[in-house]
């Protein structure tokens, strides 16, 4: 708040030009006076401020001299009036300020830079006030602002202000707007909204001492009438203020249905509700009677119909509002119908009673039940009435009862249930369960009626039995460790008695059968569980990791953990279970790593009506998500632009087309080899296949490739020379081979078009192994399986392994087709391998064993995301997998290290600075860096709302504001005239600069007289592909020059007679101000001295 304060005249005064005081004594317009007042090149800036007391503030502030060399520039600034006497700070003598400010109030402005912000801290009520500042450019002059800066000093912050939209609608995203007070820099208040589902807080900006924070969320039915309240906490004051609001959500109804109520006289009353804002206004009905839908023309909220016997009808509404409407789901209306679903239900009760009760389903309501006993195959009606009945049972005689249920459309009778007969015990068995300290209870179990009354237990025990006199269903008895041991009982009652079989009690033994089971988790996790089989139970489980050959202990603890399974990095796992006799351990399980698409192929099937399906076939891992087609024709590929795995395609007779497929997944793409569509031809490449039977049999199967199919095949023999037919038909027969006689077999295929042979195959003789081979499979833990492979006749009965390291061959005493051995880093190691059979031996090539190498061809890849996002993704090829990955950022030739940890991260792209990313891949054998990757820069224009155009009295301004990181030309267009972007002719002058991406461009038009009514402003970027253009209104400031200056002119003629009088006293005023100013001017060389 301003303080009342009586000021000197001459304080006043000699603030004032002398043209301001002759303006006044003339009696001149304000413009006129205010045009002396300025001083040209002087000019200062600021914004009043509101702060908490004990907090601080900043008030901001830019000011500008005229261009004029100087040494140095200082400031101050002054409290409630201009004067020394009431300075707060100044920056050539900090401590040169009111004691209640010391300490407390510094220029953080730049002065220099012209900037003259101040900041007082700590603050008090008596703060509020008016701030003045003061520049003195030594070596050229000295200025002091007169135009003051308000600052307010809160006891209490104030409520922060909540601005909803004028609506809330349901679907329509809404944002709600929380505005409050920010003053004191590196203390940000802290605001937290209350919670509420489906929002979040967009975006938060700062202008004029206020923040206003915005909250973003999507309006719902069940938002309506919910408190939302916006809480900002100032740290530095411990204030905390609240404000809160009920939300008003519109929204069509919703949660409609419908209630009935019988009413008499077979009257249904419906009732339909509807949750709406605003409330539901119209309530329609509908019948459904036979599958077909009818509106009943029926209007409010409740209705009365009638209900019939059996036909099925259904109601339902529809509630409707200004927003929408809803319908309930239809209610169905009870039939009528004779009773159904009859049984009877039994139950034992004391003395060898049974009680039977009736249950039937009717509308309306059972009102009589009969009931009937079957004995013997006679029926007898009881004459018992009721829904239950009690009846006696007896002990061999087989009775059955059934009831009667009647209401007045009908009755229906229940099956008979049989009452259970007397017998002695059966299914006599024993239960074993294990107890603490090695006990097991034993339990016998028995079906008699009447119920067992005597349970008697036997022991054996090296096959002798011996009577434990024990009693009792249950027992409890001791196990051992070696001794074999069983045990049965017997179960009697009045009518006899029945023995179990045996049951052995168990042994105990150490853990055994120990293995690993994995189970796929969501979230790139792995669940391991340890089985293990040992009695006593396995009581501890202990995990271990095989890593790069290394074996570390987990310090996981439990039957079942949770892994993480890579990218890369061959990782294996094995458990340890142990129980009170020993522990066993479990083979290690390969963790499964992630790879691009392979191994892709097309797989054809032919359909009805000359279609191919083709489907594409591909291993990835993470799953293969998009597949793509291609079809080459006469040399020609074509993008068939069908997705799916599996498409279908015709087939045609004489062209010869392929198809395709490409398998796409994040990771990367594979593609098929392509497989060609078949024509219709006739039979050829005609073949015969061979496979050994038993008992020197031979199979030979006939094939031939022919479209349409071959539908038959003849048999031809060649022995000594001669060719005859045989007598087989079919694909496929069977014919005796021998050891020295040369014979051979070829077969002839038909189809409609044509036949074919094929070449004749020779039935085999016996030879030793020949065309040896190794083949290497990459196993878990860094383990190989090799695979010895040979051709002999008879079949190779026995491999023999041998091992090359250092020149060195060494037999491995190893038998089988297959191995496994370790694989190691530097050491070059081979394998091979001898076939041995009854005719003789042959050896395979050896075969080297791969090594390790550290990452190598590592490089960026590059991908927009939405949101002005890049996703960058580090690919490299190491021996082991890379296991990390750094990412570092190039920005103005300075390298910086993220800190970012992964294969792919995601980061912003800017609009003009350069940046470039580039990774580092490492694994345990090294590291290898990528060549940078620069991120792309925006460019585009944009006129900014701010742009205007003023009128004064003596000139037309218009300012252009455009925000833009490129180059850009800004054109002005008058009526009839089009200006540059700078340039002057003494009536027009245009002037430009900028500022980061802020350029401004001012166009000024002297004289007082002009007819202009609109300005265009242009702007076209550097590049020529971009133009904008904004048509900027004029705002006058005052009236038009030309009334204001007849004025002025009536005035001074009204004061003619009295002009040589002001004027001389105007002339005594200035020289009375200009002696108090030079005593001014010598105290303030003084103070700075």
């Amino acid at each position: 708040m301003y303080k009342d304060t009586q000021i000197p005249l001459y304080r006043i005064l000699q603030s004032l030009s002398i043209e301001v005081i002759f303006c006044i004594l003339m009696s001149c317009p304000l413009p006129c006076c205010l045009s002396g007042v300025t001083s040209e090149g002087w000019s200062m800036k600021a914004l009043p401020r509101r702060a908490i007391s004990s907090s601080c503030v900043a008030i901001p502030c830019n000011f500008d001299i005229p261009s004029h060399s100087y040494t140095a520039l200082h400031g101050a600034w002054f409290k409630y009036w201009y004067r020394w006497k009431y300075t707060i700070t100044y920056t050539k003598d900090p401590n040169y300020a009111m004691a209640a400010f010391v300490g407390r109030a510094k220029i953080i402005g730049d002065l220099e830079g012209k900037n003259c912000s101040v900041r007082i801290d700590s603050l008090r009520a008596e703060d509020s006030d008016v701030y003045y500042f003061y520049v003195d450019a030594e070596g050229y002059t000295d200025h002091t602002f007169t135009k003051p800066v308000q600052l307010q000093v809160l006891d209490v912050p104030n409520k922060p202000d909540i601005v909803l939209p004028k609506y809330l609608q349901e679907g329509t995203p809404a944002h709600i707007i929380c505005k409050y007070l920010y003053t004191c820099p590196n203390n940000h208040p802290n605001l937290t909204w209350s919670e509420l589902s489906t929002s979040s807080v967009s975006s938060i900006t700062e202008t004029g001492g206020e923040v206003s924070a915005v909250l973003t969320f999507n309006p719902s039915f069940k938002h309506h009438g919910q408190s939302l309240s916006c809480t900002c906490d100032y740290p530095q004051t411990n204030h905390r203020v609240v404000n809160s609001v009920t939300l008003s959500v519109k929204y069509s109804p919703h949660n409609t249905s419908v209630r009935m109520t019988l009413e008499k006289g077979k009257m249904i009353s419906l009732s339909c509700f509807s949750d709406g804002n605003p409330a539901v206004h119209n309530f329609t009905w509908f019948k459904i009677s036979q599958g077909k839908v009818t509106n009943l023309a029926l209007d409010g909220q409740t209705i009365t119909v009638p209900y019939g016997f059996e036909e099925e009808i259904s109601y339902y509404c529809e509630a409707t509002s200004i927003l929408g409407s809803s319908q309930a789901l239809p209610i169905r209306f009870p039939t009528e119908y004779a009773p159904r679903n009859t049984s009877v239900r039994m139950t034992l009760e004391k003395g060898k009673m049974i009680s039977l009760s009736c249950f039937s389903d009717g509308n309306p309501a059972v009102h009589n039940f009969t009931w009937f006993k079957i004995s013997e195959g006679k029926v007898t009606n009881l004459a018992l009435a009721g829904q239950t009945i009690t009846v006696p049972y007896g002990f061999e005689e087989k009775i059955s009862y059934y009831c009667e249920a009647t209401n007045i459309l009908g009755s229906s009778q229940s099956l008979p249930i049989r009452i259970p007969t007397e017998y002695a015990p059966r299914n006599t068995s024993v239960r074993m369960t294990l107890e603490k300290g090695k006990m097991i209870s034993l339990s016998c179990f028995s079906d008699g009626n009447p119920a067992v009354h005597n349970f008697t237990w036997f022991k054996i025990s090296e096959g002798k039995v011996t009577n434990l006199a024990l009693a009792g269903q249950t027992i409890t008895v001791p196990y051992g460790f070696e001794e074999k041991i069983s045990y049965y009982c017997e179960a009697t009652n009045i009518l006899g008695s029945s023995q179990s079989l045996p049951i052995r009690i168990p042994t105990e033994y150490s853990a055994r059968n120990t293995s690993v089971r994995m189970t796929l988790e969501k979230g790139k996790m792995i669940s391991l569980s340890c089985s293990s089989d040992g009695n006593p139970a396995v009581h501890n489980f202990t995990w271990f990791k095989i890593s790069q050959g290394k074996v570390t202990t987990l310090a996981h603890a439990g039957q079942t953990i949770t892994v993480p399974y890579g990218f890369d990095e061959e990782i294996s796992y094995y458990c340890e279970a142990t129980s009170i006799l020993g522990s066993s351990q479990s083979l290690p399980i390969r963790i499964p790593t992630e790879y691009s698409p392979r191994n892709t192929s097309v797989r054809m099937t032919l359909e009805k009506g000359k279609m191919i399906s083709l489907s594409c076939f591909s291993d990835g891992n993470p799953a293969v998500h998009n597949f793509t087609w291609f079809k080459i024709s006469q040399g020609k590929v074509m993008n068939l632009a069908l997705d799916g795995q599996t498409i279908t395609v015709p087939y045609g007779f004489k062209e010869e087309i392929s198809y395709y497929c490409e398998a796409t997944s994040i990771l990367g793409s594979s593609q098929s080899q392509p497989i060609r569509i078949p024509t219709e031809y006739s039979a050829r490449n005609t073949s015969v296949r061979m496979t050994l039977e038993k008992g020197k049999k031979i199979s030979l199967s006939c094939s031939s490739d022919g479209n349409p199919a071959v539908h038959n095949f003849t048999w031809f023999k060649i022995s000594q020379g001669k060719v005859t037919t045989l007598a087989h038909a079919g694909q496929t027969i069977t014919v005796p081979y021998g050891f020295d006689e040369e014979i051979s077999y070829y077969c002839e295929e038909t189809s409609i078009l044509g036949s074919s042979q094929s070449l004749p195959i020779r039935i085999p003789t016996e030879y030793a192994p020949r065309n040896m081979s190794v083949r290497m499979t990459l196993e878990k833990g860094k383990m190989i399986s090799l695979s010895c492979f040979s051709d002999g006749n008879p079949a190779v009965h026995n491999f023999t392994w041998f091992k090359i390291s250092q020149g060195k061959v060494t037999n491995l005493a190893r038998d089988g087709q297959t191995i496994t051995v370790p694989y190691g880093f530097e050491k070059e190691i081979s394998y091979y391998c001898e076939a041995t059979s009854i005719l003789g031996s042959s050896q395979s090539l050896p075969i080297r064993i791969p090594t390790e190498y550290s990452p190598r061809n590592t490089s960026v890849r590059m991908t927009l995301e939405n949101g002005k996002m890049i996703t960058l993704s580090c690919s490299s090829d190491g021996n082991p997998a890379v296991h990390n990955f750094t990412w570092f950022k190039i920005s103005q030739g300075k390298v910086t290290n993220l800190a970012l940890a992964g294969q792919t991260i995601t980061v912003p792209y800017g609009f003009e600075e350069e940046i470039s990313y580039y990774c580092e891949a490492t694994s345990i054998l090294g590291s290898s860096q990528s060549l940078p990757i620069r991120v792309p820069t925006e460019y585009g224009a944009v006129i900014l709302p701010e742009s205007r155009c003023t009128q004064y009295l003596t000139n037309l301004t218009c300012l252009c504001l455009v925000r833009t990181n490129s180059s850009v030309h800004i054109t002005w267009a008058l009526p009839g005239r089009t200006l540059r972007q700078t340039g002057s002719d003494g009536i027009y002058k245009t002037e430009s600069a900028r500022v980061g991406p802020l350029v401004t461009n001012t166009l000024t038009i002297s004289g007082s007289n002009m007819a202009v009514q609109t300005v265009n402003c242009s702007v076209v970027n550097d590049r020529g592909d971009r133009h904008l253009q904004r048509r900027l209104e004029i705002q006058a400031v005052g009236e038009q020059a030309g009334t204001r200056s007849g004025l002025m002119w009536k005035i001074g003629l009204g004061s003619v007679g009295g002009a040589v009088l002001l004027i001389t006293t105007a002339i005594a005023i200035y020289l009375i101000t200009k002696t108090f100013r030079r005593t001014d001017k010598r105290k303030m060389r003084r103070i700075r001295k």
